[in-house]
């Protein structure tokens, strides 16, 4: 199949025209957020949450099996990576039109022609043969159309995979929070136990004083409530466990393994090797997973104004064929036998205006809508870095209070203890002392996991690493 020349040039030309669009130039929108930074930590010497491995940042070696397994197994997160094999099709399907789509054919065509339809009075059969090379449908992209929608597709893909990285994080936090939260209840328990034994003795000894008559019934009853409290402390932890382990079956994507390696006391839990500095500079945060996403969602939309900007414009579509046509199979590659066609289609929209313009109307509102989620993302990515940094200060000195507070209320206890042992001390004072106690160490507890908390909120509002 040959062209003329100024056929060519127009094709060409065409095809150059193609490489541009009718998308509005893309600018990131301003976002009205406040600046999050600190006096004492400068970007240049900030550790980015997004270079820290997650495996060096829970360093306890039971934590990190865990959530090795439901990086592999979690159904949340092989849906998300999914969603992005899809959107990664999809935007191979939508690149392909780019170029012009080329098929072979052949094909043998035999028929017998009757008498009575025959030219010359006879019956006869007749064959063909034929192949070749076409172009079918090929639209010439002169107003950027078909490219426009190729850009929103490799968007729409870069922002699936975005929010895959910012599933696998969200799962990486659930897992380390549900395992936080699992060590704590077991120290609880463990905590309560040991509580309950020496209450269990103190009622003992409680009980040969009162028949003594040494001490009263209120002494004695109260004692026996001691008791009791534990026994609910007791169970109000192993529920907590429970629930613990529950939600880590869920996460880890199926019942938690037997071999796990040992893992830390929750005292040792915060000596992580890497720590999230106490204040970044501002543009860290964009690089936040799911402030990426948005923003490619937007980049979509954006191109997406360009797809229907074109549709005003006539389409040009070409379909061509070339090859060899013959009667006689012997002669089908001969110089007599070459045939081609060639079928230009353009196609102008005369009575579509209206539902064209509401197209365009459309895809500006989804921008405006994508502009608005991507505004949200960057001020919720703000506002929970913000109560990250603000928790993890007050927690530090809560801390650091409630530990004081544990270790007096326990010199407390056992001076008591000895004052009792001595008849110093009634044993009012003493159940006194060992209810202040037990509420103490039970708060401090309760502080360190919200401390625990605090660096997996930390993790996650910076956007922490992946890998």
């Amino acid at each position: 199949m040959t062209f003329k020349p100024h056929v060519l040039t127009a094709i060409l030309t065409a095809v150059f025209l193609s490489a541009c669009t009718m998308a509005p130039n893309y600018q990131r929108p301003e976002v009205n957020a406040p600046a999050i930074d600190d006096n004492n930590t400068t970007q240049a010497n900030a550790v980015r949450a997004v270079e820290t491995e997650w495996k060096a940042y829970f360093a306890d070696p039971q934590l990190v099996a865990l959530i090795d397994q439901a990086l592999q197994r979690n159904t949340d997160l092989r849906l998300a990576a999914l969603n992005a094999d899809a959107a990664r099709a999809q935007y191979g399907i939508q690149r392909s039109e780019l170029l012009p789509s080329i098929g072979a054919n052949g094909s043998m065509t035999r028929s017998r022609t009757p008498q009575d339809l025959s030219m010359t009075g006879q019956a006869y059969i007749s064959e063909q043969y034929s192949v070749g090379l076409g172009v079918s449908a090929w639209e010439l992209d002169l107003f950027g159309r078909v490219r426009s929608l190729n850009n929103a597709a490799v968007h729409n893909y870069f922002a699936a995979r975005h929010n895959s990285d910012a599933a696998k994080i969200s799962i990486i936090a659930a897992v380390a929070k549900s395992y936080f939260a699992m060590k704590s209840a077991e120290e609880s328990m463990a905590y309560a136990d040991k509580t309950l034994k020496t209450r269990q003795e103190s009622h003992r000894l409680s009980e040969i004083s009162h028949k003594a008559g040494v001490i009263s019934d209120i002494a004695l009853n109260q004692s026996i409530s001691q008791i009791e409290q534990a026994k609910a402390a007791y169970a109000a932890a192993k529920t907590q466990r429970d629930a613990a382990r529950n939600a880590l079956t869920v996460l880890v994507g199926g019942v938690l393994p037997e071999n796990l390696p040992q893992g830390k006391p929750l005292t040792l839990q915060a000596q992580f090797n890497h720590q999230i500095p106490a204040g970044v500079a501002s543009d860290i945060l964009t690089q936040r997973p799911d402030i990426l996403a948005a923003e490619q969602s937007l980049q979509a939309a954006n191109a997406q104004i360009g797809a229907a900007r074109a549709a005003f414009f006539p389409s040009i579509r070409l379909t061509g064929s070339g090859g060899f046509a013959t009667g006689e199979l012997d002669n089908l590659f001969h110089g007599t036998a070459r045939t081609w066609s060639f079928a230009p289609q353009i196609t102008v929209p005369i009575f579509t205006w209206g539902a064209l313009k509401s197209n365009l109307d459309l895809s500006h509102i989804r921008k405006n809508m994508a502009i608005v989620q991507y505004e949200q993302a960057v001020q919720n990515a703000f506002r929970d870095t913000s109560d990250a940094l603000n928790a993890q200060k007050t927690l530090s000195e809560q801390a650091a209070a409630q530990e004081k507070i544990a270790q007096a209320t326990g010199r407390v206890l056992q001076l008591t203890e000895m004052r009792h042992k001595h008849g110093v001390s009634s044993s009012l004072d003493l159940l006194d002392a060992q209810r202040q106690s037990f509420t103490a160490e039970t708060a401090l507890i309760n502080t360190r996991l919200q401390q625990l908390n605090n660096r997996v909120d930390l993790y996650k509002a910076f956007g922490g690493g992946v890998k």
